[in-house]
């Protein structure tokens, strides 16, 4: 049996490696997201191999917590760890992109949601309209919230800093070369021959929207470079993230406005069918 933990912070591809992970192993299950150490002592009595997908943010302020679960210390026993980098930039742009599924859940209405596609419309018709840090105050203003400005950006320093301590416990995958098909050392660090789908699975799919890395370059402009780079740029470049060259060009519909209108109407029919829990696929368990 080979029981795998797949852990990254908030959107970085964790769902789609941990599924791609899941359907390489035989007879394994994935389970989503636990919070509390007491499911994973459960899953210590599993006899099927495990593939345990965590949230870098949920365990934020547990790191010690978080340290011995990698170490096996908490009932489910980890034979290999993979930890997920993705560049922070393009993080928070998924991250804007994928924030009205969560507030509709916890309450958001419909008229919240059409201004807020209304701000994101705004910035595929005119590139230059909106700098991301336009884009997140928008959001706090929208959705009634007080998401710092460096969100992004300081989790990923905290998740370096535990990252740094865990290597010898972890192995380190860039969802960049993971989504360009790069998966040589990682199905060598897990013992299998990796499965060349990048589907997730089945009742998950909205948390797919580019596959791909880069579109920062794209929706920033300069002053978000201005505040992102002298704060977080030495940081970024320890991790192989150097550039800071803009490319300005037109956001896709598909991956901005009708994307978030598709994941909202989906948030809003699971959000009526309370509670019953959503998107619990055969084969998948939400702890």
């Amino acid at each position: 049996m080979s029981n795998t933990l797949v852990i990254g912070m908030y959107k970085t591809g964790t769902t789609i490696v941990a599924s791609v992970v899941e359907r390489s192993l035989p007879g394994a299950t994935l389970y989503f997201e636990p919070r509390h150490v007491g499911f994973l002592e459960k899953l210590a009595r599993a006899t099927e191999p495990v593939v345990v997908k965590l949230i870098y943010d949920h365990w934020i302020h547990r790191p010690f917590l978080l340290n011995g679960i990698i170490r096996g210390e908490a009932g489910f026993r980890p034979d290999k760890s993979v930890a997920i980098i993705r560049d922070p930039r393009d993080g928070m742009i998924s991250a804007l992109m994928y924030a009205a599924y969560q507030f509709v859940l916890e309450g958001a209405g419909r008229e919240q949601v059409d201004e807020w596609v209304e701000v994101i419309r705004a910035k595929e018709a005119n590139p230059g309209k909106h700098s991301l840090i336009d884009l997140m105050e928008n959001m706090n203003r929208v959705f009634k919230v007080s998401y710092p400005l460096d969100w992004i950006f300081d989790v990923f320093a905290s998740y370096s800093a535990w990252l740094s301590d865990a290597r010898d416990f972890v192995h380190v995958l860039s969802y960049e070369k993971f989504v360009a098909g790069d998966t040589t050392a990682l199905a060598a660090y897990l013992g299998v021959k990796m499965k060349q789908t990048r589907e997730v699975v089945p009742g998950l799919q909205r948390v797919s929207r580019t596959r791909g890395s880069g579109d920062w370059r794209k929706l920033m402009l300069p002053e978000d470079v201005g505040r992102w780079k002298p704060r977080y740029g030495e940081m970024l470049a320890a991790h192989g993230y150097t550039d800071w060259e803009l490319r300005s060009a037109p956001l896709d519909p598909a991956e901005g406005s009708a994307y978030v209108m598709r994941i909202a109407e989906e948030a809003f029919r699971s959000r009526a069918q309370a509670p019953a829990k959503p998107n619990c696929a055969s084969g998948v368990r939400e702890a």
